[in-house]
């Protein structure tokens, strides 16, 4: 995270840009050539000066106890004669006024931004939860106080909002600032589906529920007897009905109900690997089971009384009175297959297009979701290899006496590569790692390009930034995915960061990326390869979740946070602690993310955990 100063300097930066463009947009109005007459230039200079005071443009100013003269300039207040004078001073008095009007204007908004910026940069971290007592109260990033321990309970903060219970057990809603943005009374029950609220409230037709979003605007309206949350769609009761909410809070299915009929209703998802693709699930309603389309409630297969069982990527199988299986695969709201033949149907990636069916016989087949056809008959599973968004298989072209590599996506043949190497591990974000025939390794994408010809005598899996460990008989480096050097190969070893910790500081370039060990010690090297800090440690082990490591000295054991390089002093490098996104946890005491201790916890203490 950047420094206040660092962001205010910024935005002085882009507001000057934004006056200069301002100026020349007024400017392009206001005809200044040689060729236009006295009278029409002191008819916009007049103009302007006049505009200046009017209501949308006056900055109002409080002056009750004395009232300020008005004064306008005048081009007669310099008393100039000379014609050619007057107009180089005109011309400079408007120059002057627009630049005064908009830059006047502009810092009285833009002050107005920058405060406004400074109070959310200083509230970017969410609140704490700290309990005495047994009471709940919320602490900021600095250890004051923001609520003091009076809850009942209280959630962690979520989207700048927590769910707390005051003294008689009843919800309510406060924000960041410890401000009651939801009072007691207003709801009967609050509960958390996600980033989403549920809640109920007494209306003139009863105690009803509905949705609220992360925002706590109503997404629904409070209508419904029931509502429940399962695997990211909405459940609810109605009258004699029951039904399913999208996430976008839209009322996408309704079955009518009998008088004898329970008002259950069960949802089982399909999940699928990008989430690009639609979702579908098994929906089942008094004994009678349907696939849906879990966006808009389309309708794609059944109903049946049959059991019906999803598996990954759209595929589902329905199990008839006999136990037999019949498998299913749903794409675009069409059912494509559906055979009761196979021992087993799988989709290991939607975008690769190809279905995995294991025969009765044992036997493969691979079936293009665009023709319904095998890719190749009696292709070998073990020939076969599958990556987030393709699938390669071997094949031999006899002629030439040479092996092949073929390459799918979504149903279709687009390369064939004749190459002196086989895939030694299958496609992973986006990268597979070859070998070629003397033993050392190489990197292809999916385009079937090699990412460059440098060739590695140990390779590593790109993770999902596109970087990747390799060794050379140098030693250790790190490249991108277009074949760039990050850390040049001269390592005994080195350690990455999570892809997790990654997402949450990939905007901070300060931030530790890489520890690196020469000559027995590790040094640490932010996310542009450069080293940001003279100290060498004995050892260094980075958190899976969160942006700091512990590293050991030979004088002492820190935990150290990588946006800063702040530390916290460790009994022992096996120390345990617990972080969270705004603070950490040393056996009782709570640190934030600068090293500062801000809170002791008694009860840990005095349990003597």
């Amino acid at each position: 995270m950047k420094s206040n100063e660092e962001e205010i300097e910024m935005l002085d930066f882009e507001a000057d840009h934004e006056v200069s463009n301002q100026i020349d947009e007024m400017l392009d109005f206001i005809d200044l050539s040689d060729n236009i007459d006295n009278s029409k230039n002191e008819e916009q200079l007049e103009n302007l000066l006049d505009n200046s005071s009017t209501p949308q443009n006056r900055v109002e100013i409080d002056a009750s106890e004395e009232k300020l003269d008005e004064y306008k300039p005048s081009i007669k207040d310099f008393n100039i004669k000379s014609a050619k004078t007057k107009k180089i001073v005109k011309k400079t008095m408007l120059y002057v006024i627009i630049v005064m009007l908009l830059g006047f204007e502009f810092f009285i908004n833009k002050t107005g931004e920058i405060l406004k910026d400074l109070r959310v940069y200083a509230s970017d971290n969410q609140p704490i939860r700290i309990i005495q007592n047994n009471k709940y109260g919320y602490i900021d990033y600095t250890g004051q106080k923001i609520v003091s321990p009076k809850y009942s309970y209280g959630e962690e903060f979520i989207k700048g909002y927590a769910i707390v219970k005051d003294s008689s057990n009843l919800p309510l809603i406060i924000d960041k600032g410890g401000k009651e943005v939801i009072p007691t009374g207003t709801y009967f029950s609050i509960y958390r589906a996600n980033n989403d609220i549920i809640a109920s409230k007494v209306t003139k037709k009863g105690l009803k529920y509905g949705i609220l979003d992360s925002n706590l605007k109503e997404k629904t309206e409070f209508k419904y007897d029931m509502i429940s949350y399962s695997e990211g769609v909405y459940l609810y009761s109605i009258a004699n009905a029951v039904g399913i909410i999208n996430s976008d809070g839209k009322d996408i299915y309704r079955y009518k109900l009998t008088d004898n009929d329970d008002k259950i209703i069960e949802v089982s998802l399909s999940n699928v690997t990008n989430n690009i693709y639609q979702r579908y699930g098994v929906v089942t309603v008094n004994s009678s089971s349907q696939i849906l389309n879990m966006n808009d409630g389309t309708v794609v297969f059944g109903a049946t009384l049959n059991e019906i069982v999803p598996e990954d990527n759209n595929v589902f199988y329905e199990v008839s009175k006999n136990g037999n299986k019949r498998y299913i695969y749903v794409q675009n709201n069409k059912v494509l297959l559906e055979a009761d033949d196979y021992i087993s149907l799988t989709m290991n990636s939607v975008e690769t297009g190809v279905l995995k069916a294991l025969t009765s016989s044992h036997t493969y087949e691979f079936i293009s979701t665009k023709t319904m056809e095998q890719i190749k008959k009696n292709l070998k599973e073990n020939n076969t290899y599958y990556g987030d968004r393709i699938f390669v298989y071997t094949d031999h072209n006899y002629k030439k006496n040479k092996d092949l590599l073929v390459m799918v996506k979504n149903g279709e043949i687009y390369k064939t590569l004749e190459e002196n190497f086989i895939i030694e591990k299958p496609f992973s974000n986006g990268i597979a790692i070859v070998k070629f025939t003397d033993g050392t390794y190489g990197y292809l994408n999916e385009d079937g390009n090699l990412i460059s010809n440098d060739r590695f005598i140990q390779a590593n899996p790109f993770d999902s930034y596109g970087e990747a460990i390799c060794k050379t008989n140098n030693g250790y480096g790190i490249i991108n995915i277009k074949g760039k050097v990050i850390i040049d190969f001269e390592n005994e070893d080195i350690k990455m960061v999570s892809d997790t910790v990654k997402k949450k500081s990939f905007n901070n370039s300060n931030n530790v990326f890489y520890a690196v060990k020469k000559d027995n010690k590790y040094a640490i090297y932010n996310s542009k390869g450069k080293k940001v800090s003279k100290t060498y440690y004995n050892d260094v082990l980075f958190d899976d979740e969160n942006p700091l490591f512990k590293a050991s000295t030979d004088e002492k054991d820190l935990l150290i946070i990588s946006e800063n390089l702040s530390h916290i002093n460790l009994t022992s490098f096996n120390t345990e602690y617990k972080a969270y996104d705004n603070y950490i946890i040393i056996k009782n005491e709570y640190y934030n993310y600068k090293g500062k201790l801000i809170y002791v916890d008694n009860r840990i203490q005095d349990s003597g955990d």
